[in-house]
């Protein structure tokens, strides 16, 4: 698409009411051509296949559930300057954030007005497409959560990287649901020398319980790096 050209759409709609209200007011907009209006993304994908189209407004749910996220990342693979704007009902953060993942670049709820889904689409076409307010929350909040993922994670190895090689065994055991008792009988020591390592391990992190350190390695997905330490 050039400057003077207008933005070549398609609409992959299932609902045909829905697929012909919003191709016949995109079509009104001079700047905008429906080139088609698609009901199954087994129809989108063979006509982007020919027409490789500016800019595609996507249903999520049409022959399938989740079968415009499934076409959105197959068509972000095999043409990813095709840009998708997610058109649909659903508000989910967990469907929002499976359309980013495919590569959508906007998303917006139905029950917006025409006038907010044409500028989308005028966005996407022109290569400016900040995402909607909505989708932006949601996708600020989640890598809030990963910023605080890594943060916790990071925090997590530096104070394991300090843990004796006796202390990484008697951790590695713990978290395989072994008790004190058990570890003693396992390691041949007493369980005066278990509690002792316990209580070290425990000062180091400056938690109380054991069960919180091993809610804690499962929650960050640290068992690995628990499991292949070097332990004795």
């Amino acid at each position: 698409m050039t400057d003077e050209s207008p933005i070549r759409c398609v609409v992959a709609e299932d609902y045909p009411e829905l697929n012909r209200i919003y191709t016949s007011i995109l079509n009104h907009e001079p700047e905008i051509t429906v080139l088609a209006s698609l009901h199954s993304g087994a129809e989108l994908l063979a006509f982007v296949e020919q027409e490789q189209p500016d800019v595609v407004l996507l249903d999520i749910e049409m022959e399938e559930p989740t079968a415009g996220i499934t076409c959105c990342r197959e068509m972000h693979r095999r043409f990813p300057d095709i840009r998708v704007v997610f058109l649909t009902c659903h508000d989910e953060e967990e469907r929002i954030l499976s359309a980013f993942e495919a590569g959508a670049i906007d998303y917006i709820r139905k029950t917006e007005s025409m006038t907010e889904i044409i500028a989308a689409v005028r966005r996407a076409g022109g290569r400016d497409a900040p995402i909607h307010s909505y989708a932006a929350e949601t996708l600020r909040r989640h890598m809030q959560k990963a910023g605080q993922y890594k943060e916790e994670l990071q925090r997590f190895t530096q104070i394991f990287m300090t843990l004796s090689p006796a202390e990484v065994g008697i951790l590695q055991l713990l978290l395989q649901g072994y008790k004190q008792r058990e570890i003693a009988q396992i390691k041949h020591i007493e369980v005066v020398t278990v509690k002792s390592h316990v209580g070290r391990i425990l000062k180091k992190f400056q938690l109380r319980r054991t069960s919180t350190i091993v809610g804690l390695i499962r929650e960050l997905d640290a068992q690995d790096l628990v499991a292949q330490a070097r332990s004795i």
